[in-house]
């Protein structure tokens, strides 16, 4: 009786075992998706027994934040070996923060008038990213080279997620230096909230005029902490020298009442930035009453130059003085902003009693020292005989 009982079991095990199933595999679009963001979802439906499946009917079952597009199918069977593919259309909900969210998966199915079923989880990461821009941004006081200044800016997160172990760096150039910490930590920023953030600059003496970029280094996770960010900003800032500008007369002619002469002009670039488009007016003014050139273009005229002008002037019919040459000084700097400036050098006008007129005497004396000369050459020709 008992070898019976065994055999029939060994008889119906393969048959136990070839009991036809339904398995579920399945492949999400995305590795994420962002709030109010969507992917597809692909099931596949496998039959790897050796008995049809009749009616399948499958029900999808969203987890938090998530809706889809249609939650049942059925199909009206599988045949052994084979498969088929259903997809599902997932959105996160525009106001979910970030989550490991899933869908639930339900498969109920017929093999031999018998109701069978089985299941799986899909899970769904919902990431909501940070998004940071740089905004309100000052230096003070404005820079320029050897000044110190204050970098001051507001970090906005305008993203659906919040930032964790925010930290800002930045790093010194060839025009500027960074005073004290480099890196600031700020840790989070959540949704629409900002925080400011400030650094001292060095101007370096050497600095030119010009555009200049500050790089700033943002680094930091989202709010789960599964996600890392690195991005660069840049800061554009402007770097303007001051002007001083010397005018002197190097030298005049002597001038007399009704009289015409040369005087030079000196303009000097003490300045620490080099002018553009340099021009000189010489303003019309008692007593000169005609001046020429009346208008002088220099040009460029870099910093500790010079540049040297000769300018013709005619005097009126006036007493001997001191008088004022008014000249106007018209540049622009590196970035196109126009500046004008008004010197004044003095012109003396000399008596007819200050200058002494040709003297009759310099001819003769001319020929006394030519008669010595003479005389001693034949003197000591004679004291070698």
């Amino acid at each position: 009786m008992k070898k019976f009982l065994l055999l029939i079991f060994l008889l119906a095990l393969p048959i136990c075992f070839a009991q036809p199933y339904l398995t579920l595999s399945f492949q999400v679009l995305d590795s994420f998706i962002r709030p109010g963001g969507e992917t597809i979802v692909f099931i596949s439906l496998i039959n790897p027994g050796t008995k049809d499946i009749g009616r399948i009917r499958v029900y999808a079952y969203p987890g938090p934040s998530l809706t889809i597009t249609s939650n049942y199918f059925e199909i009206s069977g599988l045949s052994p070996g084979s498969s088929q593919q259903i997809s599902l259309n997932v959105k996160a909900s525009s106001s979910s923060n970030s989550q490991n969210s899933y869908i639930i998966i339900k498969a109920k199915y017929l093999v031999e008038s018998l109701e069978r079923e089985t299941s799986t989880t899909i899970p769904i990461a919902i990431r909501a990213e940070p998004l940071l821009q740089i905004e309100n941004i000052s230096l003070s006081p404005e820079p320029e080279p050897g000044k110190e200044v204050e970098l001051n800016f507001f970090i906005y997160n305008f993203g659906q997620g919040s930032t964790k172990d925010l930290s800002v760096r930045i790093s010194q150039s060839e025009s500027f230096g960074v005073i004290d910490e480099n890196e600031k930590f700020l840790g989070e920023i959540k949704p629409n909230e900002f925080k400011q953030v400030s650094f001292k600059l060095l101007i370096k003496p050497s600095a030119t005029s010009g555009i200049y970029s500050i790089p700033v280094y943002l680094n930091y996770k989202d709010e789960l902490k599964v996600m890392n960010y690195s991005l660069t900003k840049s800061i554009d800032f402007k770097i303007s020298g001051s002007y001083k500008f010397l005018v002197y007369l190097k030298s005049q002619d002597l001038l007399t009442p009704n009289s015409k002469g040369n005087v030079e002009i000196r303009i000097v670039n003490a300045g620490n930035q080099e002018a553009k488009y340099l021009t000189l007016e010489i303003i019309q003014s008692y007593p000169f009453i005609e001046i020429f050139p009346a208008q002088i273009y220099v040009g460029s005229l870099d910093k500790d130059d010079y540049d040297t002008e000769k300018i013709g002037l005619k005097v009126g019919n006036v007493l001997p003085d001191v008088y004022p040459l008014k000249i106007k000084i018209s540049y622009e700097d590196a970035f196109g902003k126009s500046f004008e400036e008004e010197k004044i050098v003095y012109v003396k006008v000399y008596s007819f009693e200050e200058i002494k007129k040709p003297s009759t005497i310099f001819p003769f004396a001319i020929l006394i020292v030519f008669v010595i000369v003479i005389s001693f050459y034949f003197w000591m020709k004679r004291k070698r005989k």
